[in-house]
């Protein structure tokens, strides 16, 4: 298998993690607002879902760019 083949596949299943982890999250931060949960919890879950977010976008431009 080629070295672009390798890197593009890891990248992809990393990717796949996060998209699953963005999308718990956004579940995680519905639920803790409608349980009136503190906003230093829910602000801490939407830096973590940001973070997640900013990833995503940069490797999914790496991918395009290869």
């Amino acid at each position: 298998m080629s070295n672009f083949t390798n890197e593009h596949n890891k990248i992809a299943g990393y990717l796949q993690e996060l998209y699953k982890k963005h999308r718990t999250l956004d579940e995680e931060i519905k639920v803790l607002y409608n349980t009136f949960a503190s906003d230093g919890e829910i602000n801490r879950l939407k830096t973590k879902k940001l973070w997640f977010k900013d990833e995503i976008h940069r490797l999914e431009t790496r991918l395009s760019s290869l």
